[in-house]
């Protein structure tokens, strides 16, 4: 989870997902749906689907139990290099490095932008704990050798830097390219039915596949045909970002004119009071939050 999200977003999820999956097996048993919903929010929903995958791998060909070495662990769907280093060093004590964002900008500064896997598989042998010094490494990227104004002077790590010695730190780790930003306005459809559903749409694209979507732009589709609404009203406008899409989204509300009309499979009436066991992405969230804070899903539930 604290791969992509900050730490003290990811601590509120990670206690609601530990107490509905509490152990291996029980995350193997879980549908797709549930543990993606326990994930929602949080983005980057691959992870959930192959965490899910990783659980079902280790019950299916260890028996349940997590197998110590990296190369072992680096068979299981969904780990790679870093997550095993992680697991192999914090959870068994073995020498195993580990690089992730904030421990590359420290090996970088410290040996003067040298390949940091390398550098890290160095140091791991040589230290006494490779469950503390991991740790260590991880805790000094995230508090202290930050990306701008790193407190050296409180670095245990000062009197070897090369980045500090040389006056680099600015200069190191090595900028990589950023990927382009692409700027996007969509309309988001808030439509309902007489019972007070929202009616959403499973997404089977790669970004987002089995999360469930509000209608928008043109996917007004139902069974094929556009699907009727009236009363629609523009409430309102919020900004989202999805990896390097920054999106402008505007939200209308309205009734669902044939909401008896047979669904297309990708299509489903929600009761918004169910909305935590359905996967769905945090734009969802915010967009019936707008809605609520303006009273508009009363006023088209009444009007349906």
């Amino acid at each position: 989870m604290a791969q992509q999200t900050r730490l003290e977003v990811v601590v509120a999820y990670f206690d609601r997902f530990i107490a509905r999956f509490p152990d291996i097996a029980a995350l193997a048993e879980a549908s797709e749906d549930d543990v993606v919903a326990h994930w929602s929010g949080l983005g980057y929903y691959r992870r959930a689907r192959m965490l899910r995958q990783g659980a079902i791998d280790v019950m299916a060909r260890f028996g349940g139990s997590l197998p110590e070495s990296v190369d072992e662990l680096m068979t299981i769907a969904g780990i790679g290099r870093y997550t095993a280093g992680a697991i192999a060093s914090i959870a068994f004590g073995k020498r195993a490095p580990i690089v992730d964002g904030n421990i590359e900008r420290v090996l970088a500064r410290a040996c003067g932008d040298e390949d940091p896997w390398t550098y890290a598989a160095d140091l791991v042998q040589r230290c006494k704990s490779p469950r503390h010094f991991n740790q260590g490494l991880m805790e000094i990227g995230a508090l202290i050798c930050t990306p701008r104004h790193p407190a050296c002077g409180a670095c245990p790590l000062r009197r070897g830097c090369v980045a500090y010695a040389t006056d680099r730190i600015g200069e190191l780790p090595a900028k990589k390219r950023a990927a382009a930003t692409v700027q996007m306005r969509v309309a988001l459809y808030l439509i309902v039915d007489g019972d007070g559903r929202i009616l959403m749409r499973r997404e089977s694209g790669k970004l987002m596949r089995s999360l469930f979507h509000l209608p928008h732009g043109d996917t007004l589709l139902l069974s094929g045909r556009p699907l009727r609404v009236r009363g629609a009203k523009a409430i309102g406008r919020f900004r989202h970002t999805i990896t390097t899409r920054r999106i402008e989204f505007e939200v209308f509300t309205c009734a669902g004119g044939d909401a008896g009309a047979p669904l297309s499979s990708e299509y489903a009436w929600i009761d918004p009071g169910e909305m935590a066991q359905v996967p769905h992405p945090s734009y969802v969230a915010k967009a019936l939050r707008l809605a609520r804070n303006q009273t508009e899903l009363n006023r088209v539930v009444t009007q349906s």
